[in-house]
């Protein structure tokens, strides 16, 4: 579908519609789909502002992470807010650290709070590694989660420690989550533990566990 056919159809009365050409900006350049992505981001209805949220994480030009910022900060929505603090994790943009943090302590809803987790996962940015300490002890079980999978994405082996402890949790899912977070930490603390791992009673723990096991044996050798 051309640029203008696009424009056109993101000023459709019907929100469906917007949406669909929302979606279709991704076969677009940065260039041109950037403009229409700002425009979305002011709509009146809060799930395509969700989808300018999440195009503007995928398509980078000027004025795009300052927007996703407003959103983040000052939309009305919690959907938006996540999603927006889920593009600019996205984007890899380091200065994007201490707006996320602010909003992990600052936004009251948890939806928020998950998607910052997420983020700083992504950035890899050694700073946000107590803000995920403190995401590991968080009530909310997907936030407590995405904190597992984010302290593997640091690396450090320092939250070996803080992930130890949730090997034998009662969740699959939770332990499939270990595995891979212990893997990519890569000590050997987290060898010993994949060990044990590769013998859970669940086969997809079972398979994390004897990968993530095996990837670092061959690293060893190496």
């Amino acid at each position: 579908m051309e640029v203008d056919q696009l424009r056109a159809q993101m000023t459709d009365s019907d929100p469906s519609k917007r949406m669909a050409a929302l979606v279709s900006l991704r076969f677009l350049s940065d260039e041109q789909a950037l403009p229409l992505l700002k425009e979305a981001a002011r709509d009146s209805v809060p799930l395509v502002r969700v989808y300018a949220a999440i195009g503007l994480g995928k398509k980078k030009g000027d004025g795009g992470f300052e927007l996703l910022l407003d959103l983040l900060n000052n939309d009305t929505e919690a959907s938006v807010r996540a999603e927006a603090a889920g593009s600019l994790g996205s984007l890899g943009d380091p200065r994007a650290y201490e707006y996320l943090t602010r909003a992990y302590f600052e936004d009251i809803d948890w939806i928020v709070r998950y998607s910052v987790v997420v983020s700083l996962g992504q950035l890899r940015d050694p700073r946000g590694y107590d803000l995920l300490c403190d995401a590991l002890g968080s009530d909310t079980d997907m936030v407590r989660d995405a904190a597992i999978s984010a302290l593997g994405e640091l690396g450090d082996s320092k939250a070996s420690e803080l992930l130890l402890p949730y090997v034998g949790n009662p969740d699959p899912e939770v332990r499939r989550r270990v595995a891979e977070a212990l893997g990519h930490i890569g000590c050997d603390a987290c060898e010993a533990a994949l060990a044990y791992m590769a013998k859970d009673d669940n086969p997809k723990v079972a398979e994390f566990a004897e990968y993530y096991l095996d990837y670092l044996r061959k690293n060893e050798r190496k």
